[in-house]
C-alpha cells in the first residue's frame, strides 16, 4: 500500500502521520506475506497500534478545535478500528500467525487504514480547507 498525494488532507502534522501509517502498514503487510518471525510481527503490531492511537488522538483534537460536525463519526470509526485492532492481535497472540490470522491482518487492517484515509479523513479535510481558506474582504475583488 502506497501513499498517494491525493490522499493528503493539507494538515501537515496528520498528513505527515497518514504517511507513516501507510508505510508501517505497507512493512506489516511485506513482512506478513515474507513470513517473518512472530516476535517481529508482534513488535509491529504493538508499534502499529500505539501510532494509530496516537495519530486518532491528535486528529481528534484538530477535528474538534474546528468544530468538524463529522467528529462523532470519526471518534466511532476510530473507536471500531481499536476494537478490531484489539481483536485481531489478541487473536494473533492466542494462535501465532496462522494463514488465517495473517490473511485477516493483511486484510482487515491495510485496507482498513486506506479506506479510512481516502474516505473520512477526506471530508474533514475539505472541512478545514474550507474553514481556513483565506477570505477576500468585503468590497474587494469588486
Amino acid at each position: 500500500m502506497e501513499w498517494k498525494d491525493e490522499y493528503a488532507l493539507g494538515i501537515s502534522v496528520v498528513d505527515a502521520q497518514h504517511k507513516q501509517l501507510f508505510r508501517l502498514s505497507g512493512e506489516l503487510d511485506q513482512k506478513l506475506s515474507a513470513g517473518i518471525q512472530p516476535e517481529e510481527i508482534d513488535a509491529m503490531l504493538v508499534h502499529m497500534g500505539e501510532y494509530a492511537a496516537r495519530h486518532f488522538t491528535m486528529e481528534e483534537k484538530y477535528m474538534a478545535e474546528s468544530n468538524y460536525p463529522g467528529l462523532k463519526e470519526q471518534k466511532d470509526a476510530h473507536k471500531a478500528f481499536s476494537a478490531l485492532f484489539t481483536e485481531l492481535y489478541e487473536k494473533f497472540k492466542k494462535t501465532g500467525p496462522t494463514e488465517e490470522v495473517t490473511a485477516t491482518l493483511r486484510m482487515e487492517l491495510v485496507n482498513w487504514i486506506k479506506d479510512h484515509v481516502s474516505g473520512l479523513d477526506q471530508r474533514f479535510g475539505d472541512y478545514y480547507s474550507l474553514l481556513n481558506a483565506p477570505r477576500t474582504p468585503a468590497g474587494e475583488g469588486k
